[in-house]
């Protein structure tokens, strides 16, 4: 009898241990959804990298739109398309433009797709509210991923306002969102049209 029993505690108490953490759901949930319900969107943002070791820091600020897998975003004279099938990295200071196609393994953590990054293979959990910003840590169950925790802060609207990715390295690499924007945006806005580049140097992969 005492066995019996000691198996069914040691049971609950195993199981117990993958029940994700409720409040750190609800928000995660709430925060994705606020971004899924429109159909397109741009955001202004900074990143910020933090070699704690080194004592080495950096930080640029750019801008994203967002429509679905589609994406253009602006980096250190940087223009990057993805219409969800091929990439086109433009340099604007060399007139050149890298075509590629897209393979969404290439990008685990970006701004396109870090709403919904907790979905699948996270652990995550409610830290605690400060400065108005709920916080919540994320953990990567594949243990041999270049990072070990991802900390989002989320405002009192369900909104994000910022991540932080810590890798092995230790490094951090932060990302705060400056300004957001629901827009209307058209498919054709996705493309890369060459005629609007004299002269363009083309290196095409595909």
């Amino acid at each position: 009898m005492k066995y019996l029993l000691l198996t069914f505690l040691t049971s609950i108490i195993s199981l117990s241990g993958y029940d994700p953490d409720k409040k750190a759901f609800s928000l995660l949930n709430s925060m994705s959804d606020n971004y899924k319900k429109m159909k397109s969107f741009s955001t202004a943002f900074t990143y910020s990298m933090i070699n704690l070791t080194e004592n080495i820091s950096d930080s640029f600020e750019g801008k994203i739109f967002v429509k679905g897998e589609k994406y253009v975003l602006y980096i250190e004279d940087q223009k990057i398309i993805n219409d969800s099938k091929t990439l086109w990295t433009y340099l604007d200071d060399l007139n050149e433009v890298t075509i590629s196609e897209f393979d969404p393994s290439e990008q685990e953590i970006s701004l396109n797709n870090i709403f919904d990054l907790y979905k699948n293979g996270f652990d995550y959990k409610y830290i605690g509210e400060e400065d108005k910003l709920n916080i919540i840590e994320l953990y990567p169950q594949d243990e041999s991923k270049t990072y070990y925790k991802i900390v989002f802060k989320i405002d009192l609207n369900n909104f994000l306002h910022s991540f932080s990715v810590y890798d092995n390295t230790n490094s951090k690499f932060v990302y705060t969102i400056n300004e957001f924007l629901e827009e209307e945006l058209d498919n054709t806005f996705f493309t890369f049209d060459m005629s609007l580049y004299p002269d363009i140097e083309v290196i095409d992969f595909r």
